[in-house]
């Protein structure tokens, strides 16, 4: 009689590889879980608001930037008075395809989803200075779909208010 032709050898040579390759499996399947999250979103819409922030006026938050409250309440933003809201592009952005937007200001952004991992999307965004021979930001990042991203973008007059002229970048997934 041969040794594997023996049951309780085939129980325990069955056993060790079942110990071998559980773990492997495991893995695989935790990998193909990610990948697929990442996967899932294919489309983003975003918005971009320019927004100057002056130390005049009264004007306070007006109702066009009421959703970013939250943000313009911060210390950073303690020393100004007044917001106005310059102007706002929205732009579909894919896995394959950069959105990319050109303000009056001479600022350009480009942003490009890179995926999510269910909870957050994740996306590449480059940002140029007005006369655009410096990045102002050029970074991956993650953030819960329509969070705000605040970008810095120098002094800036428009209409006759003059300040510091800012960027908030919101996006959120797209069918």
């Amino acid at each position: 009689m041969s040794y594997w032709n023996n049951n309780r050898n085939k129980r325990l040579l069955a056993s060790l590889l079942a110990g071998v390759l559980a773990p492997t499996v495991a893995v695989g399947a935790v990998m193909a879980t990610e990948s697929t999250a990442e996967a899932a979103t294919k489309k983003a819409r975003c918005d971009v608001h320019a927004v100057l922030a002056s130390k005049a006026g009264e004007v306070g938050i007006p109702p066009t930037l009421e959703f970013l409250r939250q943000q313009l309440s911060q210390d950073e933003f303690a020393v100004y008075k007044s917001f106005y809201l310059v102007e706002k592009i929205s732009a579909k952005t894919t896995l394959e395809k950069a959105a990319d937007f050109k303000f009056k200001s001479g600022n350009q952004l480009s942003l490009k989803l890179l995926g999510d991992d269910g909870a957050k999307l994740k996306l590449h965004a480059k940002m140029t200075s007005r006369d655009g021979a410096s990045d102002l930001l050029n970074a991956d990042y993650s953030i819960v779909p329509k969070g705000v991203l605040v970008i810095a973008g120098g002094e800036f007059e428009d209409g006759g208010n003059s300040g510091r002229l800012f960027f908030a970048v919101q996006c959120d997934r797209a069918g």
